[in-house]
């Protein structure tokens, strides 16, 4: 493995250890549009793949139908590509809100790497899931912590912004958006969250 392949390989552990530093690598790399675009694509794709798989090796009778939807591609793919875009326009606007100076090239990049992470952090869990139940739920907690910790640092990293707690707060916000648009846009799919 050679070249820019190298070094997405190792920002993985990278991102683990020193979320701030391996931002800057990743935005230092300057890759065109077209594969920013294209990493897109990729995760939402495997992250279909992934429900999929989950839905079909789970017991489907515990599967709400919201997640049985999410698992057809028809409706996965344009929902969450449009999903990931609206993430990255959000961290992009409301850290420019804020004096933040990352362009929205450089949120998309954020946002998908982030989320190819987040896709193969699931698909561990899932693995122990089916090993050992309670092990999932552990692993659950931090997936969800551990997100939010390299989300935060690549945001600050993004924007130059130096404190934590204002990138938190901004999340919070942003969050509140994004959850707003998307429940217009599945409401427009004609989707329903579980009640």
């Amino acid at each position: 493995m050679t070249g820019t392949a190298a070094i997405l390989a190792a920002l993985a552990p990278e991102t683990l250890r020193a979320p701030r530093s391996a931002a800057r690598q990743l935005f230092d790399l300057h890759l065109p549009s077209e594969a920013r675009w294209l990493g897109l694509c990729l995760v939402v794709v495997l992250a279909v793949i992934e429900t999929k798989v989950a839905l079909l090796l789970m017991p489907a009778a515990g599967e709400p139908d919201f997640m049985v939807a999410l698992s057809d591609p028809w409706v996965a793919l344009p929902a969450q590509a449009v999903a990931l875009v609206l993430v990255a326009l959000a961290v992009h606007r409301i850290g420019a809100l804020f004096g933040g100076r990352g362009s929205f090239e450089d949120a998309l990049l954020a946002v998908v790497w982030v989320e190819f992470l987040m896709t193969l952090a699931q698909a561990v869990q899932f693995l122990a899931i089916l090993a050992l139940p309670p092990l999932g739920a552990l692993l659950a907690i931090a997936i969800v912590a551990g997100f939010l910790w390299i989300t935060a640092n690549f945001i600050a990293e993004l924007h130059g912004f130096q404190s934590l707690a204002k990138v938190g707060l901004g999340m919070i916000a942003g969050f509140a958006i994004i959850v707003t648009l998307m429940a217009a846009l599945f409401a427009a799919l004609g989707l329903a969250p579980p009640v």
